[in-house]
């Protein structure tokens, strides 16, 4: 990644900043489901009130062209912290340069500062991020079925 990139954990985009995501976000919603996203961006902006978000951008010459936003939790069955990796995206023409890799190890990074001892990821399966995701610790885990009702 060259020196014009910088990735740095911000606070999640508010009402006068979403312009400079809003494109992203279109892209991503309909790389994965074939639609735009529509955000709940209160419960966003409740989780990080709780302290528990970690969203984090990279930008490019001040301009922002990836993120990663991950959430933590008290498991159900365990007495730990575990979170969940929300959100991650590049712009197309910003993949290949170690971008995704940064803004996921910069929030891994502040997970770990939380108390977290493992993050879960869900990528579709139509995408192909096997040695991606090993490169950077990650490990199958089971099998993740949907149901749409």
């Amino acid at each position: 990644m060259s020196a014009d990139y910088t990735v740095k954990i911000e606070a999640f985009p508010r009402e006068h900043e979403r312009g400079d995501f809003t494109e992203m976000f279109n892209a991503h919603g309909m790389e994965v489901r074939g639609r735009p996203f529509d955000l709940a961006w209160k419960r966003y902006y409740a989780i990080e009130q709780e302290g528990r978000l970690v969203w984090v951008v990279a930008r490019y010459e001040s301009k922002p062209v990836g993120y990663s936003c991950s959430f933590w939790y008290q498991d159900l069955h365990f007495n730990e912290r575990v979170a969940a990796d929300d959100m991650w995206y590049v712009t197309s023409e910003h993949r290949g340069k170690g971008v995704g890799l940064k803004v996921k190890e910069c929030g891994h990074s502040q997970l770990k500062r939380f108390g977290v001892v493992k993050v879960y990821d869900a990528i579709r399966g139509s995408y192909s991020h096997p040695k991606l995701m090993k490169d950077i610790g990650f490990e199958p885990w089971g099998t993740r079925w949907i149901r749409e009702l």
